[in-house]
C-alpha cells in the first residue's frame, strides 16, 4: 500500500522503539546481564502459598552473624518462601568474606532461604570516607535489586532488620508503594541519635536524617523494638503507641552447647579474667574501658580479655603498647560462634561496656542476652535500660558510662568475691532470660503479629 513519507518515518522509528525494548527485555532475561552488571537475576519463581511470600531486607545476613537469620530461617520452618536481599558479607572486619566477591556466591540458597546480595564498597578500615562510601552504595543498590525484584515477583510482606545504616528502610517504601504491601520494622539502631556517636553532630545532616527516618516510619505497619526506651522517642517522632511492638534480642543456640575443647582455644591469662565478646567499635567505650584497665595495671591478678575486630581494635592495641599494659590486657582475634562458650567459661565476669548517648542509653544490645544465656555474670559500664535490666535481673554489678573512679572500685572489689556469688549472678541472668528473651517466646509472638497482619488482608 502506498504510505506517505511521514508515515513511514514513524513506522520505521516505531520498529527501531519496539526492536530495541524486545532486545533489552531479552538481555534483562538472561545470564548475559548478571555478567555485564553484576546482577544475579532470579528465574521466574512460584508464586508460593499466598500470605507467606516474604521480601526480607537487611545489609547483614548469614555468615554474619545477626538475630534476622534466625527469623529467615524461622519463616522457611513455618513455611513460609523468603527473599532475602542483603550486602556482600565484610562486617565487621571491613574487607568481603572468603570466597564472597562481586562476581562469586552473589546469590544462594542457604537453609531454604533465597539470598540476593547487592556490590557493596566494603568499610575499609572505618574512616569516614570509607563508611560513608559503604552506607550509599549499600542504599543505591538495594533500591535498584529491590525494584527490579518486586516488578516481577510478588510478596505479601516486607520484612526489615535495621542496623546501621537506617536507609534499609527506604527501598522497603519503594516496595510498598509498588506492590502495595505492609513494612514490618524491626528498629535495632536508632538514627539519627546514633550519628552522634560516630561523631556526625552536623545539625543539617542530623535534621534531614530525622525526615527520612520520620517518612520510614509512616510507611511501617509494625515497628518493632528490642528495648522499652525506645518507645518514646518513637511516639515523639509521631508513631502511634498500637503500632509498636516489643521484639527483643535473644542469645544464639550455640552458646548452649559447647562443643569445643579447651585444648583449641589460644593459651589465656591466670588470674581474675574480665572478658569482652564481639565487636570493638566506637560505641564501645573503649576510652573510658581502657583508663579503668590503666588505672589497675599493677593488680596484676585482673586480667582484661578481648576477642573479636573492630574499627576501634588498632586504636586500643596501640594504647595498651604506648601504656605498657600487655602484662594484664589482652587481645584474641575473631573466633567462630561455636568457640564463645568454651571461651565464656573460662571467665570470671563479661564486660559490656557503652558510651554515653541517647541512643545507645534507650537500646539493649544483643550482647547482653548471650551473656545472660552462658550464665555468666556482667559488669556493666554504661548508662540507662542495660543498667535497669541488669539491676532488676540481679545478674551482675554496674557504673556509669563515665564513671572511671567508681568502676576501678567496683572491679577491685569484684575481684576477691567468691566463685559463689559471681554463679548466683550468673543463675539469676539465665532465669531472667528464661522468662523474658528466650528465643522461642518472642519467635511466636513475631509470628502471631505478623500472621494477624495478614489475615486482616485476606
Amino acid at each position: 500500500c502506498r504510505v506517505c513519507p511521514n508515515c513511514r518515518i514513524r513506522i520505521s522509528k516505531l520498529v527501531i522503539f519496539v526492536r530495541s525494548q524486545t532486545i533489552l527485555y531479552r538481555m534483562l532475561a538472561t545470564k548475559s546481564c548478571e555478567l555485564f552488571f553484576l546482577i544475579p537475576i532470579m528465574s521466574k519463581e512460584s508464586s508460593g502459598v499466598k500470605g507467606k511470600r516474604c521480601l526480607f531486607l537487611t545489609n547483614y545476613f548469614y555468615p554474619e552473624v545477626f538475630r534476622g537469620n534466625d527469623i529467615a530461617f524461622e519463616m522457611v520452618k513455618r513455611g513460609y518462601e523468603v527473599t532475602v536481599i542483603t550486602c556482600i558479607p565484610n562486617y565487621p572486619q571491613g574487607h568481603f568474606y572468603e570466597g564472597y566477591g562481586l562476581r562469586s556466591r552473589r546469590r544462594e540458597v542457604v537453609n531454604g532461604v533465597n539470598l540476593i546480595r547487592v556490590p557493596v564498597i566494603p568499610r575499609g578500615d572505618g574512616r569516614a570516607i570509607r563508611m560513608v562510601l559503604n552506607y550509599l552504595s549499600s542504599l543505591l543498590f538495594s533500591c535498584i535489586y529491590t525494584l527490579s525484584i518486586v516488578c516481577r515477583k510478588r510478596f505479601d510482606f516486607i520484612f526489615v532488620q535495621e542496623l546501621s545504616p537506617a536507609f534499609i528502610g527506604i527501598p522497603a517504601v519503594l516496595a510498598k508503594k509498588i506492590r502495595r504491601i505492609p513494612i514490618y520494622f524491626w528498629l535495632l539502631d536508632v538514627w539519627p541519635e546514633s550519628l552522634a556517636a560516630g561523631g556526625i553532630t552536623n545539625k543539617y545532616i542530623v535534621k534531614r536524617v530525622d525526615r527520612i527516618m520520620r517518612y520510614i516510619y509512616r510507611h511501617c505497619r509494625k515497628i518493632f523494638i528490642a528495648a522499652s526506651g525506645v518507645r518514646t522517642l518513637l511516639q515523639q517522632r509521631g508513631v502511634k503507641n498500637d503500632c509498636i511492638e516489643d521484639l527483643p534480642n535473644w542469645g544464639e543456640d550455640e552458646l548452649r552447647k559447647c562443643t569445643v575443647d579447651d585444648d583449641e582455644l589460644p593459651h589465656l591469662p591466670d588470674g581474675f579474667k574480665i572478658m569482652f565478646a564481639g565487636n570493638l567499635g566506637e560505641a564501645q567505650n573503649l576510652e573510658n574501658v581502657m583508663r579503668v584497665a590503666e588505672r589497675l595495671k599493677n593488680n596484676k591478678h585482673i586480667q582484661w580479655i578481648f576477642i573479636g575486630d573492630g574499627r576501634k581494635k588498632k586504636w586500643v592495641m596501640s594504647f595498651v603498647q604506648s601504656r605498657e599494659m600487655g602484662d594484664t590486657v589482652h587481645f584474641y582475634d575473631r573466633y567462630p560462634i561455636e568457640y564463645m562458650p568454651a571461651f565464656f567459661r573460662k571467665a570470671d565476669i563479661m564486660l559490656l561496656p557503652l558510651c554515653d548517648n541517647s541512643a545507645f542509653n534507650v537500646t539493649l544490645p544483643a550482647k547482653i542476652q548471650a551473656y545472660m544465656l552462658s550464665s555468666k555474670p556482667i559488669l556493666v559500664m554504661a548508662n540507662g535500660e542495660v543498667q535497669t535490666v541488669v539491676k532488676n535481673a540481679r545478674c551482675g554489678y554496674y557504673t556509669g558510662a563515665d564513671s572511671i573512679d567508681k568502676m576501678v572500685r567496683l572491679v577491685l572489689s569484684i575481684s576477691n568475691y567468691s566463685n559463689q556469688e559471681l554463679e548466683e549472678k550468673g543463675r539469676n541472668g539465665y532465669n531472667y532470660y528464661q522468662r523474658h528473651f528466650k528465643k522461642e517466646k518472642c519467635m511466636n509472638n513475631l509470628f502471631e503479629i505478623i500472621e494477624k497482619g495478614e489475615r486482616s488482608n485476606v
